[in-house]
């Protein structure tokens, strides 16, 4: 793919994410699309198939571009070892990327009858196994204390984070930042091992599992760059 080619790729799929978080997928067209980046709704389809084909682009884009930015925010932060750490960054992440925060809610208003597709893209996913799994290598790596339940403790974050990200707008809530430095204190006092844990550890923890996300990405990603016109 000519690099015009995959600028004006990335600009449908701008475009897209813009027209489905304020209209939803189902009132979208192809047409609505291609009009706002002034693109003959017919070229569009030698980039994506169809609109589910679409969607389901930009939803990988969408989260390849999340991981990415949360990776960058964990490794700035002096204690990015920390399940707390980790869990400022996934929140901090979902606040600063809204599309993203439709997936992680699977947002009826902005993914529609999508949902109810056989084989979307959502189905099959299992992100509260991927965390624990992560929750499990952190605990080896002594960052978690050992006496800790991880079942319920995935449960748990995961809970957490869909709140934050659905939390009503109201004067008197707390300053997100105020709200999102006091959970990750709760998750410091109750899961960090005596002394601190081994922070270097954790953060190698993630840095694998950052690459292993790189290495799926790439993956899903090769047969549409492949099966897209130049």
């Amino acid at each position: 793919m000519s690099l015009d080619s995959q600028t004006r790729k990335q600009a449908l799929l701008d475009a897209a994410a813009s027209l489905i978080i304020q209209y939803g997928y189902d009132k979208t067209t192809i047409g609505d699309v291609a009009d706002v980046i002034g693109l003959n709704r017919a070229l569009v389809y030698g980039y994506f198939k169809s609109k589910d084909d679409l969607l389901e682009a930009l939803v990988r884009r969408e989260m390849r571009k999340y991981g990415e930015f949360w990776f960058e925010h964990l490794m700035a932060d002096p204690q990015g070892g920390t399940v707390a750490s980790i869990y400022r960054s996934v929140a901090f992440a979902l606040k600063n990327t809204p599309f993203m925060a439709a997936i992680v809610m699977r947002d009826p208003s902005t993914f529609g009858k999508y949902l109810r597709k056989p084989g979307n893209i959502f189905e099959g996913t299992q992100s509260q196994n991927i965390a624990s799994g992560l929750l499990q290598s952190l605990q080896d790596a002594g960052t978690i204390r050992q006496d800790v339940n991880l079942r319920t403790i995935t449960y748990i974050m995961d809970a957490l984070a869909n709140s934050l990200v659905s939390l009503p707008k109201t004067g008197q809530a707390p300053a997100f930042d105020e709200l999102l430095e006091t959970i990750a204190e709760m998750l410091d006092r109750m899961l960090t091992p005596e002394g601190g844990g081994n922070i270097e550890a954790g953060k190698n923890v993630m840095r694998q599992f950052a690459a292993e996300a790189t290495r799926f990405f790439e993956q899903t990603d090769a047969p549409l760059k492949d099966g897209n016109q130049s």
